[in-house]
């Protein structure tokens, strides 16, 4: 029994550009829209799905497991650059670990169950 290589190469520049640019939105929209008590809240949500938004966009021509590589790059690319942006609080390092799964669902979801066993 033999095990194929996969071939899962991550497109760093799109991942990099992906990621700084779903927090870079997000700042962008909190300086715009007045920070309220209704939207303060609102934006780390924003950036979850700006980053899922940004993951899925950057995997739209991928297959394999580069889709879910690609995905936790992103993810880990905006936790990374928001916990830069905010600081190290303990609300923000909970929307960091939850922005890399965002980053990895918004690659995954929808694609349907590629197990690999073909009949």
């Amino acid at each position: 029994m033999t095990t194929l290589p996969a071939t899962s190469r991550v497109p760093v520049g799109a991942a990099l550009l992906a990621g700084v640019g779903a927090q870079l939105v997000d700042d962008v929209t909190y300086f715009v829209l007045p920070p309220t008590a209704l939207v303060a809240p609102l934006s780390g949500l924003l950036a979850l799905v700006l980053t899922a938004a940004a993951a899925r966009f950057v995997t739209r021509d991928r297959t394999g497991p580069g889709v879910a590589r690609t995905g936790l790059a992103v993810g880990a690319v905006s936790a990374g650059v928001g916990l830069l942006v905010s600081g190290l609080g303990f609300l923000a390092i909970v929307l960091a670990g939850l922005t890399v799964l965002a980053g990895v669902a918004g690659a995954v979801a929808g694609r349907g169950v590629t197990s690999g066993l073909r009949k």
